[in-house]
C-alpha cells in the first residue's frame, strides 16, 4: 500500500513530536484564512485518497477471503480421504497407495489454491457450487434413509394371497423413480423397465456395480431388513474440484462423500463418493462408487452378499463408475 507525500510528511511530523514531547512546536505568529471552496476542495481530495486505498486493498482482501475458503474446503476433503483410508484399508486387505497419491493431489491443489490470484467473483461461485451440491448431497441422504425405511416395512407388511407386491414393495419402485433426477442419465446402468420393475432379482451384478436408483446399502438382520433406526446414511464432506476449472477459473465440478454409520456403535458400514457436475442452475451426480466395510458386509442382504475375503476398491481414481456401473 501506497502513501501520499502528504501523509508521509503529516506521520514523519507527529513522530518527532512524538520522541520529543519536552519540545513545543513554535506557533506560528501569521495565520492564513482559508475560504469555504478551500476546505471543500481539501475535504474531496482527502475522500478521493481513502477510495484509492480501498480499491487498492479490495481485490487482495478478497483473495483472501476465497483462499481461506478453498483451503477449508480442501482441508476437508483431504480428511475425508483420510477417514475413509481408515475405515477400509485393512478391512479388505487393500493398499493405502491410491490414497496417498490422492492425498498428495489435493495438498498440491490446496497450495496451488493458495497462491493464484482470485477473480472477483470466483469466491462466490464455488460458494454457489458447494451449497447447490450439499443442498443435492442431503437430498440424496434423506432417499437413502427412505430406502432403509421402505426396505424395513416391505419385510414386515403381510404379503397378499395372489402373489402381488405389498405397498411398501411398490413404493421402493416409486422412490427409485424420485432419486432418478439427481443423477446423471449416464450414470444408469439398466433400462427404466428394470429400474422400475418390483422383481426381487436385481438386474446387475450388485457385488460390482451399482445403479444409483437402487438402495445403496440396506443393513439385514438375518433375512429380514433391519429398522432404519439402527443405521443412518449422512453427508461427510462436498469438496470443490479445483483441479477443473472454467473459463471464468471456477469449477463446476464437486466430490461428495456419504457415510452409513451404525447409530449405536458409530461403526461405518458403508460410505459412497460422486462427482456433482453443476450446469447453470441445475446439478446432477455421476461416477458414484460405493464401498462396503468389514463392519457392514454381514449384514448385507444375503442374496447379494459379497464373498469373504474379495477385494474392495479404495476412494481413489479407480472406484467412479465411469461408464455408469462398475464400483
Amino acid at each position: 500500500m501506497t502513501t501520499t507525500p502528504d501523509e508521509s510528511e503529516s506521520t514523519g511530523s507527529e513522530q518527532e513530536s512524538e520522541s520529543t514531547p519536552e519540545e513545543k512546536p513554535a506557533v506560528s505568529k501569521t495565520h492564513t484564512k482559508v475560504t469555504g471552496v478551500e476546505l471543500e476542495e481539501r475535504f474531496a481530495a482527502w475522500m478521493m485518497r481513502r477510495r484509492e486505498k480501498g480499491q487498492a486493498r479490495a481485490p487482495a482482501d478478497r483473495a483472501r477471503l476465497l483462499r481461506r475458503g478453498v483451503t477449508a474446503v480442501m482441508s476437508a476433503g483431504i480428511l475425508a480421504v483420510v477417514i475413509t483410508a481408515g475405515v477400509t484399508g485393512e478391512s479388505f486387505k487393500t493398499t493405502t497407495a491410491d490414497n496417498e497419491a490422492r492425498i498428495l493431489r489435493l495438498t498440491q491443489q490446496l497450495d496451488d489454491a493458495q497462491s493464484e490470484p482470485a477473480k472477483a467473483d470466483v469466491g462466490a461461485q464455488l460458494s454457489q457450487l458447494a451449497e447447490a451440491a450439499a443442498a443435492d448431497a442431503e437430498r440424496v441422504a434423506a432417499g437413502e434413509q427412505t430406502f432403509a425405511e421402505l426396505y424395513y416395512q416391505a419385510g414386515v407388511q403381510p404379503s397378499s394371497h395372489d402373489g402381488s407386491p405389498n405397498q411398501a414393495t411398490l413404493e421402493i419402485v416409486a422412490h427409485r423413480r424420485d432419486l432418478a433426477p439427481l443423477f446423471d442419465k449416464g450414470s444408469f446402468l439398466v433400462s427404466d423397465k428394470e429400474a422400475y420393475s418390483t422383481s426381487s432379482l436385481t438386474p446387475f451384478d450388485a457385488t460390482t456395480e451399482i445403479d444409483p436408483r437402487h438402495a445403496w446399502y440396506i443393513r439385514y438382520d438375518g433375512d429380514k431388513a433391519a429398522a432404519p433406526s439402527t443405521y443412518a446414511w449422512k453427508v461427510e464432506t462436498v469438496m470443490p474440484d479445483l483441479s477443473v476449472k472454467g473459463g471464468s477459473g471456477a469449477t463446476n465440478q464437486a466430490k461428495v462423500v456419504w457415510l452409513c454409520r451404525d447409530t449405536t456403535s458409530d461403526e461405518v458400514l458403508a460410505w459412497a463418493s460422486a462427482r456433482y457436475v453443476r450446469k447453470g442452475t441445475a446439478g446432477a451426480f455421476d461416477h458414484l462408487a460405493l464401498v462396503v466395510t468389514a463392519a457392514g458386509a454381514p449384514h448385507e442382504n444375503p442374496a447379494v452378499r459379497m464373498p469373504a475375503g474379495a477385494e474392495v476398491p479404495e476412494l481413489g481414481g479407480t472406484v467412479t463408475q465411469e461408464a455408469g456401473g462398475k464400483r
